[in-house]
């Protein structure tokens, strides 16, 4: 069960690879 913390997490992990 995902957290909204842990989703916010990994968009910005996301948004780290896209935009380096």
């Amino acid at each position: 069960m995902k957290t909204p913390i842990n989703a916010l997490l990994e968009a910005s992990l996301l948004c780290d690879v896209a935009e380096p």
